[in-house]
């Protein structure tokens, strides 16, 4: 069945909401002064943050399903990939402005004070929790965010370890969430993981080039236009429609199969950072960000 369906943002969002409510109802998360929902950062501010784009999969510990709206325990790993033509040619897949007074070295100078640029050469992540697709709140008291490791090299060759965990799913934008944890070892030891990326299920393209790249149909595919799709990363896609298609079976139980073969959602595409939006909802995210 080809995927044609544009859906409006709003109705998209909706049911966006409905479907990815994989993580328990935290506590309620202030609203900042421009309406958007946020999470509570303490006293801190922000020493800097990472831009990047990734694909992961979420997945039952044998590998037999993915996010449905059976409650199990669940593993997400993700890895960064190239976000344009740039990307490729600098041999990384992000890139990173910090500030060496939270423990940076190294770097380009950037001219704004003790803020550098650092390139990001591997980026990737290793979730756990016990979720589903329940989007009653408090329904399942006994679900548990997914919570792990992140890892990020750089092309200088130094590196930063963390422990993270999804603190919630941001309200006002369906497809967002936050994060926090702490950089355990290595670049910027001892600060505070912040910030937020958006999600998007992400579909197997082979036509699928760097992220926001167009996709050509190819017709010797039968009943399938990939040309509906937008490239989230190379070999991987996405679009309003999709998004709709792989959500409001995971939040109603009509469907039992994801688009890749296993039941409920199994492939995400996450992101962050300036020009780096949602590629499904448009939404923007500000990425990865230390805080002291």
């Amino acid at each position: 069945m080809k995927l044609k369906s544009r859906i409006a943002g709003s109705a998209t969002a909706l049911v966006l909401a409905l479907g990815m409510s994989a993580a328990p109802a935290f506590a309620a998360a202030p609203i900042a002064a421009t309406g958007e929902t946020i999470y509570d950062q303490g006293e801190m501010s922000s020493r800097g943050s990472c831009s990047t784009i990734g694909v992961g999969s979420i997945l039952n510990p044998l590998k037999t399903a993915g996010l449905s709206l059976v409650e199990e325990t669940l593993t997400s790993s993700s890895k960064g990939y190239p976000r344009n033509s740039g990307d490729v040619g600098l041999l990384r897949v992000g890139e990173c402005a910090v500030r060496t007074s939270a423990g940076f070295s190294l770097g380009t100078a950037s001219g704004l004070g003790d803020y550098v640029f650092k390139s990001v050469a591997k980026f990737g992540t290793k979730l756990t929790g016990i979720s589903d697709c329940n989007s009653i709140e408090g329904a399942d008291t006994d679900e548990r965010p997914l919570t792990g490791k992140m890892s990020i090299g750089y092309t200088d060759l130094t590196k930063t370890d963390a422990y993270i965990r999804i603190q919630g799913f941001d309200t006002d934008a369906a497809d967002k969430v936050w994060l926090t944890g702490i950089v355990a070892k290595g670049e910027g030891a001892g600060a505070t993981i912040g910030g937020n990326v958006w999600f998007n299920p992400v579909l197997k393209i082979k036509g699928a080039g760097l992220y926001g790249a167009a996709i050509l149909d190819d017709v010797k595919t039968v009943g399938f236009d990939e040309s509906t799709f937008t490239s989230v990363a190379t070999g991987y896609a996405t679009s309003a429609g999709f998004t709709i298609g792989e959500a409001l079976p995971c939040s109603t139980g009509s469907g039992t199969v994801g688009a890749n073969g296993l039941p409920g959602l199994e492939l995400i595409g996450l992101g962050g950072g300036a020009g780096f939006n949602s590629i499904a909802l448009g939404t923007p995210a500000d990425g990865v960000s230390f805080l002291l």
